[in-house]
């Protein structure tokens, strides 16, 4: 059966009816608000009752409702007169005067997107994506290219150094594809069965390169020149991330871990370092090669591919709501 869903037009709205109470008693709804605005604004009673067009005795009988039901007084009275005399909110009156218009303003405001959204019918899927940050550039060009083909698959991407968005997985928060520069961020994802099992797979290689300011007149030509007494600061990322232990593992396998040791800076990841070689807080960097390329800086040497590879690789997360986009996602990637 085809059920044709009614157009969205501007004379429909969405209505929402809310009240305060304390022990299954009413405090505020709708009229005794407008009456406590009144009073606070009149400070009069009988002022108040008058604007909203109600009897003085049926005002009065609210307040005195209003006052049980919360427990303590919001409004002060005093009688004397035809008028009624004079009445004013307390503090506590006030301050739930104020809460209670703020709750129902957001109410309606909330409510009232609910309705556009119920008409539009089904959504296409939505394909959440967490990937290292050195990968942004190259994926999003890539998913440009995916959307020609799959219009009706949305993508949406986290980037973050792989070791935090690992600890954002794992700390429950939601994605069907994982994009991560080492192992080590998928191995405590695997852990703790938080993958498709069998779904590993490498997309890409990158390298390792050192990176000095555009304007500097630093002569490092080889991994060797890193020892020169012109560099006075090295800028490395930090061994918690992978191009950390890349670059930690590299310079250790060369020999030059100790000697380096006293000159280095340590940053967050890769666009980090960068950041520091541009600022002058480094004479030095080493990045993903990936990154010099729109770094703005000076290439000093590129890194010769080996121990250790740096891989990207991809995985399905296991409790992802949209495995089989993913998937296909994941195959056009590969």
């Amino acid at each position: 059966m085809t059920v044709e869903l009614p157009s969205w037009g501007s004379d429909w709205s969405v209505g929402v009816r809310v009240w305060l109470e304390r022990a299954r008693q009413a405090i505020l709804g709708k009229g005794r608000l407008e009456l406590l605005e009144g009073i606070d604004r009149w400070q009069s009673i009988s002022a108040a009752a008058r604007q909203m067009g109600m009897s003085y005795r049926r005002a009065w009988l609210l307040v005195q409702s209003v006052n049980a039901a919360a427990g303590q007084p919001l409004v002060l009275a005093a009688t004397g007169g035809t008028q009624g005399g004079g009445a004013r909110l307390t503090p506590l009156g006030r301050w739930t005067v104020d809460v209670f218009r703020e709750v129902q303003e957001q109410l309606q405001r909330t409510a009232a997107t609910l309705l556009p959204r119920l008409v539009q019918g089904p959504q296409p899927p939505c394909v959440h994506v967490a990937a290292a940050v050195s990968l942004e550039e190259v994926l999003g060009q890539l998913l440009a290219d995916y959307a020609l083909r799959q219009p009706a698959v949305r993508v949406r991407v986290v980037f973050g150094a792989s070791d935090e968005l690992a600890d954002h997985l794992l700390a429950g928060a939601p994605a069907d594809l994982f994009l991560s520069a080492d192992d080590h961020s998928l191995d405590r994802l695997e852990a703790a069965d938080l993958l498709v099992p069998g779904e590993r797979v490498a997309l890409a290689e990158n390298t390792l390169a050192a990176l000095a300011a555009a304007d500097s007149a630093v002569s490092v030509r080889q991994p060797r020149d890193l020892l020169r007494p012109e560099v006075v600061r090295l800028a490395v990322a930090d061994p918690a991330s992978p191009l950390g232990r890349y670059t930690s593992t590299y310079l250790e396998r060369l020999g030059l871990a100790r000697a380096l040791q006293s000159r280095t800076v340590l940053v967050d990841n890769s666009r980090a370092v960068v950041a520091a070689v541009r600022a002058g807080r480094a004479d030095v960097g080493l990045v993903y090669g990936s990154d010099a390329v729109t770094a703005d800086c000076r290439l000093l040497f590129r890194a010769r591919r080996g121990p250790p590879a740096i891989r990207y690789l991809a995985a399905l997360v296991a409790r992802g709501s949209q495995t089989e986009p993913a998937r296909l996602l994941l195959d056009f990637l590969n």
